[in-house]
């Protein structure tokens, strides 16, 4: 037997053949261990960074700059420069923060564990393995235990011995004055108590006659009396009616670019106005509003109300002109489902549900899946007209309000009550949708659930029938501590939170947290008449009082967030021009209907509103101001010098501001040159000279006469410079514009 020689062919053939095998081998036991440490990547860094490190490091403005969301991100670093160098954990800034014998990081709750930092060490030492489908996002577990989340149970009345004490709300306040080393200042004289009640429950000052007949009436209930007959006014809708507008941000234009006129929101304002006069019971009054269509269909209020979902802007042109379809319109209805989320759950439980709409909420338990859940709620309806009441629908006075059926208006189709899918969106952005999501609502009360169990072929109504239920729901605390908290505020100055619409750890404590319990039990178990609350209120010792100060009680509590004297306030924009159109005599006491122009209007493609060319002599713009049409895009300048709502913003609590400008609107703006001149044709007959027309204009404004010292000055004016000019004088003092 010969022996074997291979050839070149053949040694070659074999060198290669077993290159490959060992490459094989290699890039196999490379795969393996990748895999490896991507699954040790999902197991142990993953929940690492979700329940330590996102709270801050996460959304659009995260810690540092630094977003620990994506792998892109962790390696682009922050402003203290890379991150993780993908191999090299000793050139990793990260693992520096998190480890040493003082970490840096996290800034809150206990350092990582030395097995913590070893597995991100190992992570980054693997080249930081970190699939691209995998996107972070804060995962801790939800911490309940917040004040506003707890169950409301009624506390007990303080056992305080004082003959000041007039109702249970005296007792909780007298309580905490006394561990302040405070106490109650004296009741308010009589006429400062009549303007107080007057302004507070309808808006407008009294007449003479009115205040003369209180002032003399020495029964012992003629307080008492007093707070009944107003609330019992039609004044007292227009007066709380425009309060609520403000958190619902009703508007009578669209807004965005093409402000267009919308002409049949006004049954929406009249229904609120008509709904407090009626003294409707809030769950009533709530449900309505989000479902009333569907809960009360027997009722025209039920579409109606519907007007609170749909009060806010509109995006007439992604609406109506952007096809469906595209990447603008998916933008445009998400942005439209906001803002209805955001009314929603801000005007009814306080809460920031759309703090959650790009990632979870960083301080409040409510997850990006509830805020997207809610939206749901709303993918079956529109911003839209719709017929209500009985009769030819394609006859019937039609109302702005929820609809989910209506002729088509360009790119703008109706879901004819099928509800479009909603999708959890990564970012908040419209070009990354992730999973589908159900109908449901936020997760911070267990007891209650937070997913709603429907028929899917049910109607989209059903979906905001549950959560009406949900909202007024017995055991859901916030909304009962939110509404109490409301009436509070509007009649103090300032809400026993002083952050209405943020029961959320972002927002301010209570100062009397038993009180609002208390006021909160008391209002949900009886008959929830807004009314009874007011009385309760206004009949107290501590709305009472007077409110001058006291130095030494400033020194401890400047801000007066104890009450131990009443807050001094300056009138609203709307409040000053009804009170100066009603003392000059032009108060057009005409309630409900189309609103009234201040503007002279040019309806082009784009409508013009012009407020220089109205007339302020048109006796059919001195109706009350509640009925006055309000432009979202071009705010009057009169009113929005004095602070009046925005209307493309839900305002919880108004700007109260002193500024130069205030005073120059209210001497020069022309409405109050020409309501100066109507004051001065009021008087003039009423005196046989200036001295007592002046005493008489005095008398209308302030519901007293002047002393000596304050007419001798007025006269002396009114005489070099008219009557007409001293009647603008009276409009421009403090107590015409301020209420004690």
């Amino acid at each position: 037997m010969g022996t074997y020689r291979p050839t070149l062919a053949t040694v070659v053939v074999v060198a290669l053949s077993a290159a490959l095998s060992s490459r094989r081998a290699s890039s196999s036991a490379e795969a393996e261990e990748f895999r490896a440490n991507v699954v040790q990547f999902r197991e142990r860094i993953v929940p690492l960074f979700e329940s330590r490190c996102l709270r801050c490091h996460e959304g659009d403005s995260p810690a540092g700059e630094l977003s620990l969301t994506t792998r892109e991100r962790v390696i682009k670093g922050g402003i203290s420069g890379v991150a993780i160098v993908p191999g090299r954990p000793e050139e990793s800034s990260l693992l520096d923060a998190v480890s040493g014998d003082e970490p840096a990081m996290p800034k809150e709750g206990p350092p990582l564990t030395a097995a913590e930092v070893a597995a991100i060490r190992h992570w980054i030492a693997a080249g930081a393995p970190w699939p691209t489908d995998v996107e972070l996002t804060d995962n801790r577990p939800h911490d309940l235990n917040w004040w506003s989340l707890e169950p409301l149970i009624r506390p007990a009345v303080p056992a305080v011995e004082s003959q000041w004490i007039r109702t249970p709300i005296d007792a909780f306040i007298l309580e905490k004055l006394q561990a302040n080393g405070l106490a109650p200042s004296p009741e308010a004289d009589r006429r400062s108590l009549l303007r107080r009640l007057y302004f507070d429950l309808t808006g407008l000052p009294p007449t003479p006659d009115e205040a003369e007949a209180f002032l003399k009436d020495e029964s012992p209930n003629a307080y008492e009396a007093l707070v009944d007959r107003l609330l019992a006014s039609p004044r007292y809708g227009e007066r709380w009616g425009r309060h609520w507008l403000d958190v619902a941000h009703y508007g009578d234009t669209h807004g965005y670019d093409k402000d267009k006129v919308r002409p049949n929101a006004w049954p929406y304002r009249d229904y609120v106005i008509r709904s407090f006069n009626d003294d409707k019971p809030y769950r009533r009054f709530l449900a309505e509003q989000i479902a009333g269509d569907v809960l009360f269909p027997e009722s025209p209020d039920g579409v109606i109300a519907t007007g609170f979902l749909v009060a806010g802007p509109f995006d007439f042109v992604g609406q109506i002109e952007v096809a469906d379809g595209t990447l603008a319109k998916a933008i445009t209805r998400n942005l439209d489902r906001d803002d209805m989320v955001t009314t929603v759950v801000n005007t009814f439980n306080s809460m920031t549900a759309q703090c959650a709409r790009c990632h979870n909420h960083k301080f409040d338990p409510i997850s990006q899946e509830d805020y997207y859940s809610l939206q749901a709620v709303f993918a079956g309806v529109d911003r839209a007209e719709r017929p209500y009441g009985a009769g030819n629908p394609e006859e019937a006075p039609r109302t702005f309000a929820a609809a989910s059926d209506f002729p088509p208006h360009g790119a703008f189709t109706s879901t004819k009550g099928v509800a479009r899918s909603i999708r959890l969106l990564k970012r908040g952005n419209e070009a990354t949708p992730g999973d589908e999501v159900s109908p449901g609502t936020c997760g911070y009360l267990p007891a209650l659930g937070s997913r709603f169990e429907l028929d899917p072929a049910a109607n989209e109504g059903a979906r905001r029938a549950a959560l009406a239920a949900w909202l007024a729901h017995q055991d859901n605390p916030l909304t009962w501590r939110s509404i109490v908290n409301r009436v509070w505020q509007y009649h103090f100055g300032r809400g026993i939170v002083d952050t209405p619409n943020d029961f959320g750890r972002m927002g301010s404590l209570p100062t009397h947290p038993e009180l609002l319990d208390w006021l909160a039990v008391e209002f949900r178990d009886g008959p929830q008449s807004l009314k009874a609350l007011h009385r309760l209120i206004c009949t107290s010792a501590v709305y009472r009082q007077a409110s001058l100060g006291n130095p030494a009680f400033e020194s401890s509590d400047g801000a007066n967030q104890f009450l131990w004297r009443m807050n001094r306030r300056k009138l609203e924009a709307e409040a000053v021009r009804d009170a100066v159109l009603a003392v000059a005599g032009q108060l057009d006491l005409t309630a409900g209907g189309p609103g009234f122009r201040a503007f002279e209007f040019r309806d082009d493609e784009s409508p013009h509103y012009d407020y220089e060319q109205y007339d302020p002599a048109d006796p059919q713009s001195h109706r009350r101001s509640v009925y006055r049409q309000i432009v979202r895009s071009v705010p009057d300048p009169f009113m929005a010098t004095l602070d009046c709502a925005d209307s493309s913003a839900a305002v919880a609590k108004r700007n109260e501001t002193l500024t130069p400008l205030q005073a120059l609107a209210m001497l020069n703006n022309r409405f109050m040159v020409s309501m100066a001149e109507r004051f001065a044709e009021r008087i003039e007959p009423l005196g046989a000279d200036d001295a007592h027309r002046l005493a008489t204009a005095w008398q209308l404004a302030f519901a007293r006469q002047p002393t000596p010292e304050e007419l001798a000055p007025l006269v002396a004016y009114a005489e070099q410079y008219g009557l007409a000019n001293a009647c603008r004088v009276i409009f421009n003092m403090n107590e015409f514009v301020f209420i004690d």
